[in-house]
């Protein structure tokens, strides 16, 4: 999308008004920053109005989390690859057991920093955890990815005005920043349809997954000329079956 056309989308004042009020009205209840299930996060100003309604009122990544409230092992460490703001990373965060490694990947270098800082803020002082800026990409070190305030439209294989070129990593990659040795671990993922190039990529690495819980985009498969049964039919075929579905977001356990 062209500047030209972020512009023109640009709420009208009065539209502005409401929601500084809202956000007024907010923090005048619960204070300067926001709160997640009881977990104190922060997002940027910039962040679209968009976000911060749904996590005011409860509804930020609600299928995705109440996956990881009814699956995840406390006790076993995790990969989330597509980590975004750290929302949901503080939820997991703060699940996990204190001593368990937990890492996350997270392309977009403009909101890395906030990632890591709710994600640490999720886990307490004594929690490990490890943020690194990359993407999940196979057969390059590196890759383009666009960035832009619109955080749920950055995504490989797409284009912008701001393109950055950030680190690509594996899933492989990922394990080994577990730490040694590397035993199982639960995977979470949301990385905007490319679902699909772990499941193909990284069976290895999948082998010691035991647990993956995965918000699916359907529409851009399609994209691909692929369907939400092919990634399902993939998953299956690397050991998987389906524990529970929750929306587009799915909970994955060996067979």
């Amino acid at each position: 999308m062209s500047r030209q056309a972020r512009r023109q989308r640009q709420p009208g004042p009065f539209k502005r008004l409401s929601r500084r009020l809202r956000l007024a009205f907010y923090h005048w209840r619960h204070g300067p920053g926001f709160t997640y299930h009881g977990i104190p996060i922060s997002i940027p100003d910039e962040i679209p109005f968009g976000m911060k309604r749904r996590v005011i009122r409860g509804r930020y990544e609600e299928p995705e989390r109440r996956l990881v409230e009814r699956f995840l092992d406390r006790a076993q460490p995790v990969i989330e690859v597509g980590g975004s703001l750290g929302v949901l990373s503080a939820y997991i965060g703060h699940r996990l057991l204190p001593h368990v490694p937990y890492v996350i990947a997270e392309a977009n270098s403009r909101i890395v920093e906030t990632c890591r800082a709710n994600a640490r803020a999720g886990r307490g002082p004594d929690g490990q955890v490890t943020v690194v800026n990359a993407a999940l990409a196979y057969g390059a070190s590196e890759v383009s990815f666009p960035v832009d305030d619109n955080i749920h439209g950055n995504r490989l294989g797409s284009d912008g005005p701001d393109m950055v070129t950030v680190p690509a990593h594996t899933l492989s990659d990922l394990r080994t920043m577990l730490g040694s040795p590397a035993g199982s671990f639960t995977l979470v993922m949301d990385i905007e349809g490319y679902e699909f190039d772990a499941f193909e990529n990284d069976r290895e690495a999948l082998a010691a997954c035991t647990l993956a819980i995965v918000e699916t985009h359907p529409s851009l498969f399609s994209e691909r000329g692929k369907t939400l049964e092919d990634f399902l039919d993939l998953v299956r075929s690397s050991g998987f079956e389906v524990l529970a579905r929750d929306g587009e977001s799915f909970a994955f356990g060996r067979t």
